[in-house]
C-alpha cells in the first residue's frame, strides 16, 4: 500500500481555503494566549482568522470570556491589535457604545434617540471559551470534543510541567510565511527531515527523536539530549548549564517534547520552558506563525542562561523551517508537483492529510481541482456519504 500526500492544487486554491475556513478552522479550537498574558480585569487578547475577529477579556469577577470583536450598533471593530487593556468598559471607537467587561451593553450615547433598543439583548456576541492548563482557547462554532478531551492522552505528562502557573518570557513572535498553512503543519508533524535540515537538533539529540500518533488529531514526539558536547557554542553551553527542575521526572530533565493538536497547534515542552506554536492561514499560499514562550519563576543564573540559549537555538530552527516550507510552496505551485509518497516515519502527516480529506472530500479528486464550484461539488460529495 502506498500512502500519498494531498494533491498540489489544494495548497494554493482560494476556494479550497474558503472550505478550510468553514469546515476546519471555524469549527475547531483556536488558541488566543495564556491566562498570564491577561492578569488584571480588563486585560484582553485579540485573535483574527480569515475575516473573523475575536477577543478574550478578563472580567471584574476574574473570569475570562471571549466575544466577537464586533459592535452591535454598526459592526465596528471594538478592539484593535493583539493585546491591550480596558479600564472600565469596552468602548466602540465609532459612536461610543460601551459594554461591560462581561459583554453586556452598558452605555448608549443619546439613548433616547433609539426608541426600541433593548440593552438586555444587545450585548456582545459570545464565543465558546475553554481554559486548559492555563491556555485560553476559543471556538467560533461547531461541536465536538473539548480541548481537555482531545488532549486527554497527554494530560498526565503535561500536568507535570505546571504550565498553568507559568508566566510569559520573551516577546510574542508573529512571523509571516509565504506558504500554505498545511505546508507549515506538514513540516511540524514529522521528524524525518531533522537529520538533513536541522543540524542543530541533530547535534542535540541525534537518532533519539521519536514521533507517535496518540489519538485522532493528537500526536507526541520527543528527543533525548545527548551527553556528547556540541561544536556549536550555544548548544554546548545549553547542555552544560541546563539545571535540574525539581518537579520533573529524571528522564524529563534531559528531554525535549512536542505535542500537536489538529488543525495547526503545537506545544514545545522543554525542561526549562514551554512555548505554543500555532499556524494561522492568512490567504491562499500564505500563513502566519504565532509563538510565545512561558516558564515558571526561577532566579537561578544557570536557568536564565539556559532559557536564553534555548530560545536562541530554536530561533535558528524556526528560520530553517521557514526556508523549508517556503521552498515547498514554490514547488507545489510550479505545475510539476503531484501527490508524493509518504513513509512510515510520516504517519502523523498521513493522518493529518486524511483528516483534511475527510472534512473536505473534494481533496480526494485527483491532481487538478474538479470542474465547477468547489463548494457545490464538495457539498454533493458530503451528501453522498
Amino acid at each position: 500500500m502506498t500512502w500519498r500526500t494531498l494533491p498540489a492544487w489544494v495548497y494554493e486554491d482560494p476556494e479550497f481555503l474558503a472550505l478550510e475556513r468553514d469546515t476546519v478552522f471555524l469549527t475547531t479550537w483556536q488558541l488566543a494566549g495564556h491566562v498570564s498574558d491577561m492578569p488584571r480585569p480588563g486585560d484582553w487578547l485579540g485573535f483574527s482568522l480569515l475575516g473573523r475577529t475575536a477577543f478574550a477579556i478578563r472580567g471584574r469577577d476574574g473570569e475570562i470570556r471571549a466575544f466577537h470583536n464586533v459592535c452591535r450598533h454598526r459592526a465596528m471593530r471594538m478592539l484593535d491589535g493583539r493585546a491591550g487593556h480596558c479600564d472600565r468598559a469596552i468602548r466602540c471607537p465609532y459612536h461610543g457604545f460601551s459594554y461591560d467587561l462581561d459583554g453586556r451593553l452598558a452605555g448608549v450615547p443619546f439613548e433616547e434617540d433609539f426608541p426600541d433598543i433593548d440593552r438586555a439583548t444587545m450585548g456582545l456576541h459570545p464565543i465558546e471559551t475553554e481554559i486548559f492548563l492555563g491556555f485560553v482557547f476559543i471556538r467560533f462554532g461547531g461541536a465536538g470534543p473539548s480541548v481537555a478531551g482531545q488532549l486527554a492522552p497527554c494530560r498526565q505528562e503535561l500536568d507535570s510541567y505546571r504550565i498553568a502557573e507559568m508566566q510569559p518570557i520573551g516577546p510574542f513572535v508573529e512571523t509571516p510565511i509565504n506558504a500554505d498553512w498545511k505546508v507549515a503543519v506538514d513540516n511540524n508533524l514529522e521528524a524525518y527531515h531533522v537529520p538533513a535540515a536541522h543540524p542543530g537538533l541533530q547535534r542535540l539529540y541525534g537518532a533519539s527523536y521519536r514521533f507517535e500518533v496518540q489519538s485522532l488529531g493528537v500526536s507526541q514526539s520527543h528527543g533525548r539530549l545527548r551527553d556528547k558536547p556540541s561544536p556549536n557554542w550555544s548548544e554546548r553551553a545549553y547542555l552544560n548549564l541546563l539545571p535540574e527542575v525539581a518537579h520533573l521526572s529524571a528522564e524529563r530533565q534531559r528531554e525535549w517534547h512536542y505535542y500537536s493538536m489538529f488543525p495547526s497547534l503545537a506545544f514545545d515542552v522543554y525542561p526549562d520552558l514551554i512555548d505554543f506554536f500555532q499556524i494561522v492561514p492568512t490567504g491562499p499560499g500564505k500563513c502566519l506563525s504565532r509563538l510565545r514562550s512561558y516558564a515558571l519563576p526561577d532566579a537561578r543564573l544557570a536557568m536564565r542562561a539556559a532559557r536564553y540559549l534555548n530560545m536562541r537555538i530554536n530561533a535558528q530552527v524556526g528560520r530553517e523551517d521557514v526556508g523549508l516550507v517556503e521552498g515547498v510552496q514554490v514547488g507545489l505551485a510550479s505545475g510539476a508537483s503531484e501527490s508524493g509518497p509518504l513513509s512510515r516515519r510520516e504517519g502523523r502527516v498521513r493522518q493529518f492529510h486524511d483528516m483534511i480529506r475527510d472534512a473536505i472530500p473534494v481533496a480526494t479528486l485527483g491532481q487538478r481541482p474538479p470542474p465547477g464550484r468547489l463548494a457545490a461539488v464538495n457539498a454533493e460529495m458530503l451528501r453522498g456519504r
